[in-house]
């Protein structure tokens, strides 16, 4: 039998890509299709549809869907690039 392997989205892999050579990306407070090792912004691909929100106190918060990668890609990186406190 052969075993589930769950792949990312390549747009969400470009995503990170971009994040690490901006120097934004930090695990602990960005998750990339998981939830961030702390509290912060997570895009997350639900299969039906790309979840984007905050993750704090273990509730998501601020939850918007889409049904194109795209789109929520964009939103996300808007919403993160505005946070000054990620920048380092």
């Amino acid at each position: 039998m052969g075993r589930y392997v769950a792949t990312m989205l390549k747009e969400l892999v470009e995503l990170k890509e971009y994040l690490i050579e901006q120097g934004i990306y930090d695990r602990s407070v960005i998750g990339i299709d998981e939830l961030p090792m702390m509290e912060g912004y997570c895009i997350y691909d639900a299969r039906k549809e790309i979840e984007v929100f905050v993750y704090e106190r273990g509730q998501k918060l601020y939850v918007k869907y889409f049904q194109n990668v795209d789109e929520a890609i964009i939103y996300f990186k808007e919403w993160v690039l505005d946070d000054p406190t990620l920048r380092k």
